[in-house]
């Protein structure tokens, strides 16, 4: 703040000529309009920024066994069904079972559907710490094609969450969980990540789940860098303010995967401030499809995220 230094005015007084009443008044007008421009200023000082969040680092399927190899914990992103047991984990979904996506939207309160709605909300609610949660997971992909539309999907996704909140929970993030193709492919097709969008107001996170395929599955094989399989995802996470969650996330086996391991983490703390958590797929879903880590290089790169503290947490 300005203080007008009257020392100082006498001073130069002395050493001037004798002043005027006029000149008083003048030096006196100077120095309270010093003071009023000094409050109104700006701060110059530049205000202290957020630490970027870490990041979550985790496992889906065997994360128990993946946390002994790699010698530190690791968070644990469990799957269930809308009838069953909710699982413990840092994420979690909801899978709809035989229940159409038309059924979840319509449920009616005192129905089987809605109080298992009620059952999974006041369970996750009385639980410590925030939970990423997901209702059914992959929603487009084919084998939920008999469960129904988009349209129906998006009403049975708003659903849930309406009955989440009503329960009063705050302490999930809800993550809407796609294929990673579903971002790539044509907007023509059926899987179209956009079509199946519940909106910004009832979703938290964009999920996405990129895998390396090289020889196995869908794979065509070309070897896929995460970076290659995960970039439409993160443009359409960020093109609507949200974080992403890589949900699952692998690469088939292979002489290079230590390296695509090594290569998928400099790629996560590259897009940190965009990334809210990573969960590799330790589970072969496919006969053909070897996603387990399992030698020793492929431990270690995985060690590097789990013990980076200071980009990545396990809780």
């Amino acid at each position: 703040m300005f203080t007008f230094n009257l020392s100082a005015a006498r001073a130069a007084r002395t050493q001037d000529a004798p002043a005027t009443r006029g000149s008083k008044r003048r030096l006196l007008q100077l120095g309270v309009a010093a003071a009023a421009v000094a409050l109104i200023a700006p701060v110059t000082t530049a205000p202290t920024q957020a630490a970027t969040p870490k990041m979550i680092v985790g496992a889906v399927g065997d994360a128990t066994g993946l946390s002994s190899k790699v010698g530190a914990h690791l968070a644990y992103h469990a799957y269930g069904s809308l009838g069953g047991k909710v699982p413990n984990g840092k994420m979690v979904n909801m899978g709809s079972g035989s229940v159409s996506y038309h059924a979840v939207a319509t449920a009616k309160a005192g129905s089987t559907t809605y109080n298992n709605i009620v059952r999974w909300a006041k369970t996750l609610k009385a639980r410590s710490g925030v939970t990423l949660f997901a209702y059914h997971h992959e929603p487009e992909a084919a084998g939920s094609v008999h469960l129904g539309t988009a349209a129906d999907f998006i009403a049975a996704w708003r659903h849930v969450v309406n009955i989440f909140r009503a329960q009063g929970v705050n302490n999930v993030e809800y993550t809407w969980q796609m294929t990673s193709w579903a971002f790539a492919t044509s907007p023509s097709a059926r899987n179209y990540a956009t079509k199946w969008y519940p909106g910004d107001a009832y979703v938290d996170n964009v999920g996405s789940d990129p895998y390396n395929w090289y020889n196995c599955g869908p794979g065509s094989g070309k070897w896929q860098s995460l970076q290659f399989v995960t970039d439409p995802s993160l443009r359409f996470a960020r093109a609507h303010h949200k974080k992403l969650v890589i949900a699952e996330w692998a690469s088939q086996s292979g002489s290079r995967r230590a390296q695509w391991v090594k290569d998928a983490k400099a790629y996560f703390v590259a897009n940190q401030s965009s990334i809210r958590a990573v969960f590799y797929f330790q589970f072969s879903l496919r006969s053909a499809c070897f996603f387990r880590l399992n030698t020793a290089a492929e431990y270690s790169a995985m060690r590097s995220m789990a013990t980076d503290t200071a980009h990545f947490t396990t809780s």
